[in-house]
């Protein structure tokens, strides 16, 4: 993804007539334009290339501190902050899904080509001409940041005002100073990695051979290429690798004479030898088959293949008595209902996990996504109204398509330590069992109280793991998904969002961050070790500042393939 040059032609758009756009003014000086991005209708690469123009619009301000017409850009986590929300989403009730509609009319509401034109033409193009609705067009007009009215750059002033937060109590505020972002650092969760990143075919066959390492059992090395993969930047770093490159890159933390070695095969000859053979194996192709099946690992998948000889999905079928499909459910009938009624969701063992293998392995396009979380949430707010909620995992940075969804639950009334947590999460997997959509359960925790000093990465949050299917509709086939619910009390809920969102590199880093600084981090909290205090963050922003990091947007923790 690039940002156009200016010698190219601008592309044909479909535009909105702007007749009534206000005349472009430029922002005073060292003025701030805080963007939000609605991901729903954009594929990974669109996300991508979008925060790749803020960056190298950024990289050009920094360049021109003196330019009193160069603007910064910034996303913004919340549609409250944000001076313009870009979307692609052209219907008030799509919207609606994503944005309050009496926020909507107090935003400039536009395509995400308002951004490519703009930083194309390194002005701040009249928002009218982009607007993404009709009936939001005239607001758009007079919330445009570029916009001269009465009062000039109110939304932008109230954006840059929304970081002072009521004060945390004395002692959180004393925390180290903010951590720059950078490619070169050390921690993943101080690198902005983009879902696709510069040099996504290098990371793809590093990949490979963590994953073979990985399947072995041999942790320690995979580890290392887990880290490389992240480190080098081959995830973060931010140019296309070449010869030119090389001498910087090995000088990066993490790249030793091996990796390096791999790197410079790469960029000579395309390709990674060792990886391009791992791929090939007959072995290496059963493992990652095996291990895509619920209740089986690395251990388990290994044994198969050498004490057992088995090497296809219809080898383990017939090991485990597995048929090809799982009994249809037949949700019509009132006594099935009320078996469901009377009996706890089955838990799915290795033999159902192959019947259900097809369905689980089939990718879950946002639009799916949405309509679970809704679907959920509706019988929820059935059993307990005014739940909030967030969907977390690969979707919140920004994947088309997810493997699985997570979503992290709470209610403004629940209170961590007690069994109102537990109770939550117990009562709504009961109802969707008994709605007939939680067919099979993979885990479901006991509540645990918060302890400061737990050596585990498990966090002590209440989760339901789940194999959930959508209410039928006619003419369309059901197909089962992994659902992830997460309950926290309000106090844990950021951490929570935190923790559930990352990619596995992006928080164990975190994790390892916090420790380096006498901190303990987990989705279920943050606590400082050296007495045991607690700190309960108020919004995602504030996780980070408690931690001394600098801010990373959801869509670039993808520190991992």
């Amino acid at each position: 993804m690039r940002t156009p040059s200016s010698s190219e032609p601008p592309s044909k758009r479909r535009r909105m007539s702007s007749d009534n756009s206000p005349s472009l003014t430029p922002t005073p000086t060292g003025a701030t334009v805080k963007l939000y991005l609605v991901q729903a209708k954009l594929t990974s690469q669109d996300i991508s290339e979008l925060f790749s123009l803020v960056e190298a619009h950024n990289l050009k301000v920094n360049k021109s501190p003196n330019n009193p017409n160069l603007t910064r850009l910034q996303f913004c986590h919340s549609p409250d902050n944000a001076d313009t929300i870009m979307t692609n989403v052209r219907m008030r009730k799509r919207l609606e899904r994503h944005i309050d509609w009496e926020l909507a009319k107090d935003k400039a509401i536009v395509t995400p080509d308002w951004l490519r034109d703009s930083v194309q033409q390194n002005a701040l193009l009249p928002c009218g001409d982009y607007a993404a609705l009709r009936e939001l067009k005239q607001n758009t007009i007079q919330n445009c940041p570029d916009s001269d009215s009465d009062e000039p750059g109110q939304s932008s002033i109230s954006c840059l005002n929304s970081s002072a937060r009521p004060e945390p109590e004395t002692e959180q505020s004393q925390s180290t100073s903010i951590t720059k972002t950078h490619y070169t650092s050390r921690y993943a969760c101080l690198r902005p990695c983009p879902m696709v990143c510069k040099n996504q075919d290098l990371v793809r066959q590093l990949g490979v051979i963590r994953r073979s390492r990985e399947l072995e059992g041999k942790d320690v090395s995979a580890l290392s290429y887990e880290r490389t993969i992240s480190t080098d930047s081959v995830a973060a770093y931010p140019y296309v690798l070449n010869s030119s490159r090389l001498d910087e890159i090995s000088k990066l933390p993490g790249i030793g004479d091996k990796m390096f070695s791999k790197i410079s095969e790469y960029v000579s000859d395309g390709k990674i030898s060792e990886s391009q053979t791992i791929a090939a194996s007959s072995r290496y192709k059963s493992l990652c088959l095996f291990t895509q099946i619920h209740g089986i690992g690395p251990t388990t998948a290994r044994n198969l293949y050498d004490s057992l000889g088995l090497r296809t999905i219809d080898d383990l079928k017939k090991h485990y008595h597995s048929p090809n499909t799982l009994p249809a459910m037949r949700d019509s009938s009132s006594s099935d209902q009320e078996r469901r009624m009377t009996t706890p969701a089955p838990t799915l063992t290795i033999k159902a996990a192959l019947a259900l293998l097809d369905d689980l392995n089939e990718k879950i396009p946002r639009e799916e996504v949405d309509l679970m979380h809704d679907t959920v949430m509706a019988e929820l707010e059935k059993l307990r109204p005014e739940c909030s909620s967030t969907i977390v995992g690969g979707y919140r940075r920004g994947k088309a398509e997810s493997n699985d969804v997570d979503i992290v639950i709470t209610h403004p009334k629940l209170v961590s330590g007690s069994d109102q947590v537990m109770s939550l999460g117990q009562m709504l997997v009961n109802r969707l069992h008994e709605r007939g959509l939680i067919t099979h359960v993979m885990h479901l925790s006991g509540f645990h109280p918060p302890d400061a000093l737990r050596t585990s990465n498990w966090d002590t949050l209440e989760k339901a793991l789940t194999v959930f299917i959508l209410p039928p509709v006619e003419g369309s086939r059901r197909v089962h998904r992994r659902l992830d619910l997460i309950f926290a009390a309000p106090e844990a809920y950021w951490t929570a969002i935190t923790g559930w969102t990352g990619s596995k590199m992006f928080e164990r880093d975190l994790r390892l961050w916090a420790k380096e600084r006498g901190m303990k981090f987990d989705s279920s909290g943050i606590t400082r070790r050296r007495d045991s205090k607690q700190y309960f963050p108020r919004s995602e922003q504030e996780v980070f500042d408690v931690l001394g990091l600098q801010w990373i947007d959801p869509t670039l923790r993808n520190a991992d393939l």
